[in-house]
């Protein structure tokens, strides 16, 4: 008589590759575990994807990073260089070469508080707008129901059978002539 699992299938002995002894479980060490006085292998554990995801991020938050390195650094060495413009050749606007770095640090300062602030602002706003838009369908809806399902309904169908003229049947009408 041999083993079976849960599901009534026989259950097999890895060492041997014959069917189990009757009391063994389903998935227990094999045999020769028991008998040779060896540790049992470790249950084989499921895999984690939580490590992986936050390996990502950190990939793609170091390569931001790197990024934003890379074009304040371009950004940098043309400043580095002075600021000219020019119209028709007449000059505009000059800057020195001392003061352009800081302009372009100014402006790549501009440009982050742009990123971490208003576009998340607008994002936000956005929702709002949907949820402001949902909200108003459900209270349309609720109002709509609430009117339909009045107990006032019932109030007004019983005044209107006490007050209406009560009808005459076909027949009464005939006797009465």
């Amino acid at each position: 008589m041999s083993a079976t699992n849960d599901s009534g299938t026989p259950t097999f002995d890895a060492a041997t590759d014959s069917p189990a002894p009757a009391g063994a479980r389903a998935g227990a060490a094999p045999s020769h575990f028991a008998t040779s006085g060896a540790p049992a292998p470790a249950p084989r554990r499921p895999r984690r994807w939580w490590p992986w995801v936050l390996l990502m991020l950190a990939m793609l938050i170091v390569a931001g990073v790197v990024g934003s390195v890379c074009a304040l650094g371009e950004t940098l060495d043309q400043a580095l260089g002075g600021f000219d413009i020019r119209v028709d050749g007449e000059r505009v606007l000059s800057l020195p070469r001392g003061e352009a770095v800081w302009w372009a640090l100014a402006a790549a300062l501009l440009a982050a508080m742009v990123v971490m602030v208003v576009v998340p602002l607008a994002l936000l706003l956005a929702l709002l707008v949907t949820a402001l838009a949902l909200g108003a369908a459900v209270v349309v809806v609720l109002a709509v129901a609430a009117v339909v399902l009045s107990p006032l309904w019932a109030l007004a169908l019983v005044l209107w059978l006490a007050l209406r003229e009560p009808r005459v049947a076909l027949g009464s009408r005939a006797w009465a002539t």
